[in-house]
């Protein structure tokens, strides 16, 4: 069996003192500070520009003329933080001991500012100063970005915040300073930036189309006593996160923790060489403190997919789709292993989730138990629902900001917890089920969202059953099926499986699985479909389980067949060389040949 090296996060409930837990807290409150003062100045960058743009706009230019004058505009600063950053940059490698940067083409107009850095540099040499330039520099560079920001020519990255931070951290309070920085270990500034960046970026791409979902809203702050989290960060050579036997974890200024559960497997793992500890996520959920260890992990898996380069070097990857995005700029894809004889045994499996089952499947779980093909949804919500209510009623009769306020709102978030608690531990267990007893789980791409949607309708036109509507949307939320997603994405590559997800509406639900005609009267929410083509009658769940399978052979043989050549979308051969049928794709000039 193929070996290679997997990012695999181990989760443990902590298990910390009263002072050790307000340090928790303090670290969260630092990660928090730190994403509201990196999303401030992104915030201030941005507004600047769109103040500028709208001032072209009422001028009469257009958009895309907006765009381009501002870009103009700030061409001069912009080239200037190009030239002293790479002045920077090889004062800092000269610094430790480092080549310095070739040097760089002078952007026009920068000719003159190049040669005299280039000189200065040279006469560092013999005098021993770049330490001092280099101080000069980092000032420097600093003091343009921050005219760049504040003129809407540049939104700052995480680099560029983390550089400014440090700068107007010993400041005080009042002038956005953080005097307490050194309370706290300072990789939860550095998490508090990166997740501002992220935040950002998904915001930015979602504006351009290019995030799918629905759409995202402007980066929000962070609101004290909310999403309670931090990650900590280590040199891997000299680790300082660590397990101390299998009870204790070790993080960076916050000393020996003890830990709820065992760490037994990972510590294994790591005194055997075969993991090394990368960082340390330490996340707040109801009541209790969790702490998630990012490890590489040298893993044993049953099939990998390797891009041999043409000068012979591998590159191993989880799943066949990578693999072929690396080997299209040259060499080739080689499959190294394969499924084990369960999988092979259970082939592809379609599964139709939905809200009366949590999965019904082509074949079952176990090939004893024909039940099994029908997963059942766990009851999570509903058994705890009374307990959440009361818990809710009391909290709502509690004046907000009272003693008894928090109190009513921990009992609440426990509860949350625990359901959520219970809920992961279900689907990681049918997960596992699903990728390591087939050879491929064919799912369909459902939009949640447009299926959760409230029955309310507007004012002038009320909707129908909305008690319900409400109830089926709890009960879907209730799943998890995003979760369940989620999970079988990453599970069916560590376990040598594939999953196949369906074009999003393709018709599995309204199609006889026999005959294959369409229905598209069907309903939906009747239990049995019935066929008026051959007059089948069959169960709706597993009809559309079998209509899934048959989705996905299609999909595989059309887009990522291992026999031959591929196929396009009209089912002709795939290949460039492939003559094309009259009909197909094919020429004037070929049909007339």
């Amino acid at each position: 069996m193929p070996k290679t090296e997997v990012l695999r996060a181990y989760r443990f409930a902590l298990d910390p003192s009263d002072a050790e837990r307000a340090a928790l807290s303090r670290y969260a409150g630092a990660c928090r500070w730190a994403y509201n003062y990196a999303l401030a100045k992104k915030t201030q960058a941005h507004q600047a520009w769109a103040d500028r743009r709208t001032a072209y706009l009422e001028a009469g230019l257009s958009e895309a003329e907006a765009k381009e004058r501002i870009k103009a505009d700030g061409a001069e600063l912009t080239d200037r933080i190009k030239v002293w950053d790479h002045h920077r940059k090889s004062l800092t490698l000269t610094v430790a001991g480092k080549p310095p940067l070739p040097e760089m083409q002078p952007p026009a107009g920068q000719e003159t500012l190049v040669h005299r850095l280039v000189a200065v540099r040279a006469d560092a040499a013999e005098t021993t100063r770049e330490r001092e330039l280099l101080a000069e520099a980092r000032a420097t560079v600093n003091a343009l970005k921050t005219k760049a920001f504040s003129a809407g020519f540049r939104t700052p990255t995480a680099t560029d915040t983390s550089a400014l931070w440090r700068v107007e951290r010993d400041l005080p309070k009042e002038q956005r300073g953080s005097p307490w920085w050194r309370e706290v270990n300072v990789y939860c500034f550095t998490s508090g930036f990166d997740r501002a960046q992220v935040a950002w970026n998904h915001w930015q791409d979602s504006l351009a189309g290019r995030h799918a979902g629905r759409r995202h809203g402007y980066p929000r702050f962070k609101k004290k006593g909310h999403a309670e989290s931090f990650t900590l960060f280590h040199d891997v050579k000299r680790p300082i996160i660590r397990l101390e036997g299998y009870r204790r974890l070790v993080m960076p200024g916050l000393g020996s923790i003890r830990i709820h559960n065992s760490g037994k497997r990972l510590a294994l793992l790591v005194d055997g060489g075969q993991a090394v500890i990368q960082s340390v996520t330490v996340t707040r959920g109801g009541h209790r403190w969790y702490a998630s260890v990012l490890a590489k992990v040298q893993q044993n898996v049953p099939m990998l997919w390797e891009h041999v380069h043409d000068d012979g070097t591998r590159t191993p990857y989880l799943s066949r789709t990578p693999a072929e995005e690396a080997a299209e700029n040259g060499g080739r894809v080689e499959q190294i292993g394969r499924p084990t004889a369960r999988q092979r045994a259970g082939g592809l499996v379609g599964v139709d989730l939905g809200s009366h089952y949590l999965a019904a499947l082509s074949s079952p779980l176990d090939p004893a138990d024909p039940a099994t093909a029908l997963v059942q949804h766990p009851p999570l919500l509903a058994d705890s629902l009374a307990k959440l209510s009361k818990a809710q009623r009391a909290m709502s009769r509690c004046q907000q900001g009272s003693g008894r306020w928090r109190k009513a709102t921990a009992r609440v978030s426990r509860v949350h917890q625990q359901i959520t608690v219970r809920r992961a531990s279900y689907l990681h267990g049918l997960s596992k089920k699903l990728a390591t007893g087939f050879t491929h789980v064919a799912i369909e791409d459902l939009d949640l969202t447009a299926l959760t949607t409230s029955a309310e309708g507007t004012r002038d036109k009320t909707g129908t059953n909305i008690k319900v509507k409400a109830r089926s949307n709890r009960h879907l939320l209730d799943a998890g099926l995003g979760n369940l997603r989620k999970k079988l994405a990453y599970k069916t590559a560590w376990y040598g499986s594939q999953l196949v997800v369906l074009d999003q509406g393709e018709p599995v639900t309204s199609t006889c699985a026999k005959c294959k005609k369409r229905n598209p009267s069907s309903d939906p929410s009747c239990s049995t479909f019935h066929c008026p083509s051959c007059g089948a009658v069959v169960h709706r769940h597993q009809n559309s389980a079998a209509n899934i399978v048959d989705a996905a052979h299609r999909q595989l043989e059309t887009v990522a067949s291992d026999r031959g050549e591929t196929q396009n979308a009209r089912r002709a051969p795939g290949s460039p060389r492939a003559r094309k049928a009259p009909g197909q794709g094919a020429s004037k000039r070929e049909d007339t040949d």
